[in-house]
């Protein structure tokens, strides 16, 4: 996932998540003008995307999980999760990068053009390549009005963190307890990743924990091309 725009530093690392797999084998190294069909399409690149740094791919491995009994595993699996943050299949960063500098999302289509290839990826075939889940609220990173009467930040920093740990300030993921600090791991590795301030619990963190908790049902569709769009 190609970092927002106004985060393009750094990278984490580890294995490998999603990106369509090619029928024809992709040169290791394609000169970017041979990317796009036009001028524009160049120049738009060259200045807001080739430097952007793309977030190293990751996924969850269930042989890991499966003589575990981890609570977060089983809510990734009523969430309907497990398929998408279980794919492991090769990125090309440099077609990755090109996506994302033509990129279009028009109510839910997303509309771009690789190395001359247009590409458009309506809400059923988002689906299909990513296997997400379009039921539940459509959640943005920051509080919806649905949950403002139920949430709160004191109540949820009770809920994940140790009893030994500050209640005010920043939270970071050492003070949260064993089962949170996996499921945190998780989110901002694998299903929200970011390449800096891991160790940071935020309060979108904070939110998507609780809903996990809770049982409350995300939009996960919604809210990973939210994501793309802020990448823009």
């Amino acid at each position: 996932m190609v970092e927002p725009s106004k985060k393009r530093k750094g990278s984490s690392s580890q294995s490998q998540r999603h990106s369509k797999t090619q029928e024809t084998p992709i040169p290791s190294f394609i000169p970017s003008a041979s990317l796009f069909s036009s001028e524009e399409h160049r120049i738009r690149y060259t200045n807001l995307f080739s430097s952007r740094s793309i977030v190293d791919p990751k996924f969850i491995d269930m042989d890991f999980f499966s003589n575990e009994s981890f609570e977060c595993i089983q809510a990734f699996q009523n969430s309907n999760l497990i398929p998408f943050m279980s794919l492991k299949l090769p990125v090309y960063f440099e077609l990755v990068k090109a996506f994302y500098s033509n990129l279009e999302i028009q109510e839910g289509t997303l509309i771009s053009e690789v190395y001359g290839i247009k590409m458009v990826i309506d809400q059923s075939l988002f689906y299909e390549l990513t296997q997400l889940s379009s039921e539940g609220v459509p959640f943005e990173s920051t509080l919806i009005d649905d949950w403002k009467y139920e949430f709160s930040v004191h109540d949820v920093r009770w809920l994940v963190c140790t009893n030994q740990a500050d209640m005010t300030g920043r939270l970071l993921a050492g003070s949260l307890a064993f089962e949170s600090r996996i499921l945190h791991y998780l989110i901002v590795h694998i299903l929200l990743p970011r390449s800096s301030n891991l160790a940071q619990v935020s309060e979108e963190d904070l939110i998507v924990m609780w809903a996990f908790h809770k049982g409350r049902q995300i939009d996960w569709a919604h809210l990973v091309q939210y994501r793309m769009h802020k990448a823009l």
